[in-house]
């Protein structure tokens, strides 16, 4: 006897529990980035106070530049290695390189938990949809009725309480 594998083409099954589900998920998630974005504040803030004024500190990144004649042409030493000067680049600062990546950080980290939110929350919402239609087709009079879940389904001892009750039901009728 061959398995039959059903493939999952709904994901969002239960929108109300599903979207509530993740919308608690990323709150989870925003206030734990909030904390972490309030701690690197934070340190930058006790720098301040100490002393080390890091937030008014400028870095000053130079670049490397090849050397050319006026003819476009790249200038070369008595070794024949291109000629090469540096040149200093506008002042940065620091709170400029490093909140772009934080932000960025935690965009990236909302879209993926959100992704991987609505596939952990299908797992859920599935076996709740299954079982609900279920029971409403042994409430209706049919007989018989087995809860079958997925294997990578949550909620299967939840599922096999069910089915007990359902057999032990279908007795007493």
């Amino acid at each position: 006897m061959t398995k039959q594998f059903v493939k999952r083409k709904t994901y969002v099954i239960d929108k109300k529990f599903q979207f509530r589900f993740i919308a608690t998920f990323l709150l989870y998630i925003l206030i734990s980035l909030s904390i972490f974005s309030i701690g690197i504040f934070i340190f930058y803030w006790l720098s301040y106070m100490a002393g080390e004024n890091v937030v008014s500190e400028f870095i000053v990144i130079y670049r490397q530049v090849q050397l050319f004649d006026s003819e476009g042409k790249p200038q070369m030493d008595s070794n024949k290695k291109p000629l090469t000067t540096t040149e200093p680049q506008p002042p940065i600062n620091p709170i400029q390189l490093i909140l772009p990546p934080i932000l960025i950080n935690n965009l990236i980290i909302v879209f993926i938990i959100s992704i991987l939110g609505i596939f952990y929350s299908h797992r859920i919402a599935g076996p709740v949809y299954r079982m609900d239609t279920d029971i409403k087709r042994v409430l209706n009079g049919e007989k018989g009725i087995i809860i079958k879940l997925r294997r990578t389904d949550k909620l299967h001892d939840l599922a096999e309480t069910v089915n007990k009750l359902i057999t032990e039901y279908d007795k007493l009728r």
